[in-house]
Parts: C-alpha cells; sequence; structure tokens
C-alpha cells in the first residue's frame, strides 16, 4: 500500500523530487539512482553527511585526480589498519563494512587464514573492541601516528611515541602491512593526514586490491 501510495504521488507530481542519501559507495545503489532520475527527469539526488568526508574528498582528488571515494574491501584484506575510523560503527558504510570484515574473520576453505586488525583510537568504539591490537592516543596525536606508520612502512624507521604499546602496535602493523593485501583506513577529516595515508595505501599496493578506484 505504501509504495503504490508513493508511485501515485510521484507520477503526479508537477514539482521537484528530491532524493537525499548519506555518500553512496555501492555502484549498483547507483545505478538505482541513475534509473529513478531517468524515470523522473526532475529528480535530483542530494548527498548529505553528518560526519563530513571533505579531507578525503580533497585528499584524494589531489593524488589521484578524483573527488570520490572508493570501494574498500574488508574481506580481502589480510591487515587492515583503521586509525580512527569507526568502520564497524559509524564510519562511511557500516553496514556493508561489517558484512565484509566478518566474512575476513571467518576461516573457510575459501579463507584459510583470518585477517589481522590494527586499531588506533583515541574513545572506544565497536571497531575497537573488535580489534587484535589496539592502542589509544590524544585526538591531537593521531597524526603523528599516521606518519609514524608511513615511515615505519617506508623506510622501516621505528616510531618514539611515549607508549610502548603504541610503538609495539604501529611496528607490527608496518611489517604486516608490507606483506601485501592489507589497507588502511583514517577517520580523521584532515587533507594532511588523509594524503599521508593515501601514500600508505599506495606504497603497499592496496590500490586496485582491497581498494577499488573504479567509481
Amino acid at each position: 500500500a505504501l509504495d503504490r501510495s508513493i508511485q501515485s504521488s510521484l507520477a503526479g507530481t508537477t514539482k521537484g523530487i528530491y532524493i537525499v542519501t548519506s555518500t553512496i559507495l555501492s555502484p549498483t545503489t547507483k545505478d538505482i539512482i541513475a534509473q529513478f532520475i531517468a524515470k523522473y527527469p526532475s529528480a535530483k539526488h542530494i548527498t548529505y553527511d553528518p560526519i563530513s568526508y571533505s579531507a578525503m574528498l580533497q585528499a584524494n582528488e589531489a593524488c589521484y585526480g578524483k573527488k570520490a571515494l572508493p570501494s574498500y574491501h574488508f574481506d580481502k584484506a589480510q591487515t587492515i589498519v583503521s586509525l580512527g575510523a569507526d568502520f564497524l560503527g559509524t564510519w562511511l558504510s557500516p553496514i556493508e563494512y561489517s558484512r565484509q570484515y566478518s566474512q575476513g574473520r571467518r576461516i573457510s576453505a575459501k579463507n584459510l587464514q583470518m585477517s589481522r586488525h590494527y586499531h588506533v583510537e583515541a574513545n572506544h568504539t565497536t571497531t575497537g573492541a573488535a580489534a587484535d591490537f589496539r592502542a589509544t592516543c590524544k585526538p591531537s596525536e593521531m597524526g603523528a601516528v599516521v606518519v609514524a606508520l608511513h615511515d615505519a612502512v617506508v623506510s622501516g624507521k621505528a616510531p618514539a611515541f611515549a607508549s610502548k604499546k603504541l610503538n609495539d602496535l604501529v611496528t607490527k602493523a608496518a611489517a604486516d602491512l608490507k606483506k601485501g593485501n592489507g589497507m588502511v583506513v583514517c577517520g580523521v577529516n584532515d587533507v594532511n593526514i588523509q594524503t599521508v595515508v593515501n601514500a600508505i595505501n599506495s606504497a603497499v599496493g592496496a590500490n586496485g586490491t582491497t581498494i577499488n578506484w573504479a567509481v
């Protein structure tokens, strides 16, 4: 009854139609919206995110020439490093990522090795609680953590934080990332920090494997 009521309203409207969503990464969902707009040419798609991802968009445009967000494949990653990104709770597409994450954490005939999850955060989150290795830092220190991970991956430089637990996590995460099939995600809305994250993902070969830019 609800579907019929909406279809009737759409068919009879002479005013603009607006579709309001958060940022959409799914190609299937994008295609459905495109089909809807093709059927109702007056329709407009508006995206609104309560959490801003503008820094990611700007960093991606500067690094890759695409002001867009890629698709992340947590199910394909052997090493997942999250720096303040609560991807199982609030970051980008948590329902999709939760499903992928659970697949990567399940041993099967096709998946003989469970993914390893490193997480650094300032507060307790759902994603942090699920991590194999978790450390905390102040929000103001997250940029330094990202740079330390980059340096550990690229040049083998040892981190030098006051927290031994944080130093150990960065060192181990860098070693696992260099094995391949890894990725780094970051929830900090800062262009410089997201640019360094992109550099890490490029260095470990994440683009085209665990991160898909075919958007």
